[in-house]
């Protein structure tokens, strides 16, 4: 090599790492204004998780709420039951579909799942304040104190 071709040399990797570096900009740039699109809601967002990873339950915990938020009711109890056939230990899912049970009127039906949420998870603080709601909806005023109490303390 000559003298002229070894002060090319640096020059041309240069250009090659600046390519390189353009190049992954603009992959990260596009890849974040389409991400932007599907995160513009929680329904959206946690749709995509759920179709990304329909095997995990996290996921559709959380589409049940996003559908519940959006008024959907009977589509976050599908996704909270398909949460609990995943994951049968999943606490905040029986909570949340007490909470979805007891706002379509079921009161009854939302005991049951706030009761489940309590056996698995015993501290857990809104399903004890819950299950003293619907307990003071049924007219059980002293176990819906002792339950809202419980609540509020472990808050």
């Amino acid at each position: 090599m000559t003298n002229n071709q070894n002060r090319l040399w640096p020059d041309i990797l240069f250009y090659i790492e600046l390519s390189v570096i353009i190049g992954l900009l603009l992959f990260y740039a596009s890849s974040t204004y389409k991400r932007n699109f599907i995160w513009k809601d929680n329904l959206s967002l946690w749709t995509d998780v759920v179709n990304k990873s329909p095997a995990k339950a996290r996921p559709r915990n959380y589409l049940g709420l996003a559908y519940f938020e959006n008024g959907l009711i009977d589509k976050a109890i599908i996704q909270y039951k398909q949460c609990i056939s995943l994951n049968p230990f999943y606490s905040n899912a029986y909570s949340n579909l007490g909470v979805a049970y007891f706002k379509k009127g079921l009161v009854d039906r939302a005991i049951t799942y706030f009761k489940y949420a309590i056996k698995i998870s015993p501290d857990h603080a809104d399903a004890h304040y819950n299950l003293g709601i619907a307990y003071g909806e049924k007219g059980l005023t002293d176990e819906a104190y002792s339950e809202m109490r419980k609540g509020m303390e472990l808050r």
